[in-house]
């Protein structure tokens, strides 16, 4: 007998349902409980049969999937002109923001209302100051952020977190 057909008799008899009627056969030899295991053992073939059937659908269609995104992907690159200098390139952040246009201060201590955060903030360095007023006034993303100042994503992100580590000890003490 191979692997395959001992793994599923061993998975049928895992059931103690299973296991219980073949010990009884085994015992009485009955012609009855032959045909009651019989029964049961057709269902559970027929379903081993069924998910292997699908497992192996759903192996062949992913793979297929897979083959049809690549063959997208790469028929449909972005291809660019050798002619750089004719392109109109604009800044990702313009020096204007739209914040400006609409009379909104960029600076996040003209948005604070707390007295105890307004003197925390004053405390700040420029280029913490600038950090916080990027994330939470022009509402940008680290990643953002670093292209922007020409620094690292780690450098911001450490940055924020230490100065609201810093303003949460000296409220938390004040």
């Amino acid at each position: 007998m191979n692997s395959e057909k001992q793994k599923i008799i061993q998975e049928f008899l895992r059931c103690p349902s299973n296991r219980t009627l073949f010990e009884e056969f085994k015992t009485t030899n009955s012609e009855e409980i032959k045909l009651q295991i019989d029964s049961k053992f057709k269902k559970h073939y027929q379903n081993y049969r069924i998910i292997s059937y699908l497992i192996k659908v759903l192996h062949y269609e992913s793979k297929h999937f897979d083959r049809k995104m690549r063959d997208y992907s790469n028929g449909n690159q972005l291809i660019l002109t050798s002619d750089f200098e004719n392109l109109d390139f604009h800044p990702i952040y313009p020096e204007k923001s739209f914040s400006d246009s609409i009379g909104l201060s960029e600076d996040i201590i003209d948005h604070i209302s707390s007295d105890n955060l307004i003197n925390c903030l004053r405390k700040l360095t420029d280029r913490q100051k600038e950090i916080l007023s990027l994330v939470y006034v022009r509402k940008m993303t680290d990643k953002e952020i670093a292209q922007y100042l020409g620094i690292t994503q780690q450098a911001v992100s450490k940055t924020r977190r230490n100065v609201i580590k810093n303003i949460r000890k000296e409220i938390t003490y004040a």
